[in-house]
């Protein structure tokens, strides 16, 4: 569970993570094998020529004390040894020198190299700059100091491993990375595609492109996208077709009802009569609402104003509160549609209504709330079904069941949600919300 949290959520990340650890892994043997094996062993040899060297001329000067031949050796010390070598006559070990440092393979090995060629007390100083170490050697009467150059103990191979290894990991993972990106670009666009299509939005220029599994799953998004069309088309022509076939013999009795006497059973007939063609034409506008046309972008807050516009031309007054201006791709009649039927239901039990908006990162919430009696929170998840009445409710008079329906399928296809809850002004709240 802890290793799955450490993973990168992207696919991208995933495949780069894959193909970056071993390549670190192997730079990290490598580097490992190149220090302890190669500088490791150079450097110790390096250090042990320098000391074995130091070591001659103490020996030489103790066994030959005669000043030219001393100076003959100094002298041929600097010329093909590239050493400086001084004595300082009652001279001391100096006192402030910076202490070696503890994890410098050079320091390391020239302790070791002069602590094995070497019986007198010593002290080096490797950070004295300007590409020279010195050597100070205690000797009974005098202070050797002894200068040579950084390389004679110091490997310089090492810094261009160092940059080789980096260089050519810099290629490699500039490489992983176009090559990562072009294969992962084919499914960005197939999540987009289908997140397109979740939304209702026409997908146009969308073709299956990528690696073979890739192409696979976009053919079958295409084949699953016609399937849902043509399902949807069908029985939107079918419900329509019925509807539409519903209205010549509903006329037909509503005109012989009209020439029959009056009575209660005949005035029972002509409600029932009535209420079948307003379910023909809830019938009708839940047709309609799948088959108009496609998503257009449209400004939210226009639409808003227009279905508030309707509702004072009725005599009512509807509260508005927008926020930020929003323009989103809609399917402009199918949305309305939505909205109108909510607001109406919102006016015949509520005496105030207010609809208001609120942007949350890339969403746009609607609230539609009254102070009316409210619904049972049982109740809820249950009058998004058609057909569905609650007796002695919110949806109890004069209503067929299709109006939260239609709504319902409207914010579904355009990709949101849509939940009831209770408001702040006593009754319910109906919140919507769409993918900006």
């Amino acid at each position: 569970m802890q290793l799955t949290r450490l993973l990168p959520r992207s696919l991208f990340g995933r495949w780069l993570m894959l193909l970056v650890a071993p390549i670190m892994v192997l730079q990290i043997l490598l580097t490992y094998i190149f220090y302890e094996r190669h500088w490791d062993t150079v450097t110790r040899r390096l250090t042990l020529g320098l000391a074995g060297e130091i070591a001659v001329i103490i020996d030489t000067r103790r066994h030959n004390p005669d000043p030219i031949v001393l100076g003959e050796l100094i002298h041929r010390a600097y010329r093909f040894l590239e050493i400086n070598v001084e004595f300082t006559e009652g001279g001391k070990l100096p006192t402030n020198l910076p202490p070696p440092r503890r994890f410098s393979i050079l320091d390391r090995m020239l302790i070791q190299g002069l602590s094995e060629r070497l019986t007198d007390p010593y002290m080096i100083d490797t950070q004295r700059g300007g590409g020279r170490i010195a050597v100070y050697v205690q000797l009974p009467d005098a202070l050797m100091t002894v200068v040579a150059p950084e390389n004679r103990v110091f490997s310089s191979s090492t810094y261009a491993f160092l940059l080789w290894m980096a260089g050519a990991s810099l290629v490699l993972l500039s490489i992983a990375v176009l090559f990562l990106r072009n294969q992962i670009k084919p499914i960005r666009r197939l999540a987009e595609a289908a997140d397109a299509f979740g939304k209702g939005r026409e997908i146009t220029d969308f073709r299956p492109t990528g690696a073979e599994e890739v192409r696979s799953a976009a053919r079958a998004f295409l084949a699953m996208r016609d399937r849902l069309r043509r399902h949807i088309r069908e029985r939107t022509d079918m419900l329509a077709g019925v509807s539409h076939d519903l209205r010549t013999p509903l006329t037909r009795m509503k005109l012989q009802l009209s020439m029959m006497p009056p009575g209660s059973e005949i005035d029972e007939l002509k409600g029932d009569v009535e209420e079948m063609e307003k379910m023909v034409e809830a019938y009708l506008a839940f047709a309609r609402g799948h088959s108009e046309q496609p998503a257009q972008p449209t400004d939210l807050g226009d639409l808003i104003h227009e279905l508030a516009d309707d509702v004072r031309r009725r005599g009512r007054e509807l509260q508005v509160d927008l926020a930020e201006p929003v323009t989103l791709p809609l399917r402009r009649l199918s949305f309305k549609r939505a909205l109108s039927n909510l607001i109406e239901n919102a006016l015949r039990y509520g005496k105030n209504v207010r609809l208001s908006t609120a942007r949350h990162g890339g969403r746009i919430e609607i609230h539609i709330e009254d102070d009316g009696p409210g619904l049972p929170e049982k109740e809820r998840h249950k009058v998004f079904r058609p057909f569905y009445r609650i007796d002695q409710s919110r949806h109890g008079s004069g209503n067929v069941g299709l109006g939260l329906t239609i709504a319902r399928d409207a914010v579904l296809a355009h990709g949101g949600e849509i939940s009831l809850g209770e408001s702040s002004m006593g009754g319910l709240m109906v919140t919507i919300r769409l993918p900006v």
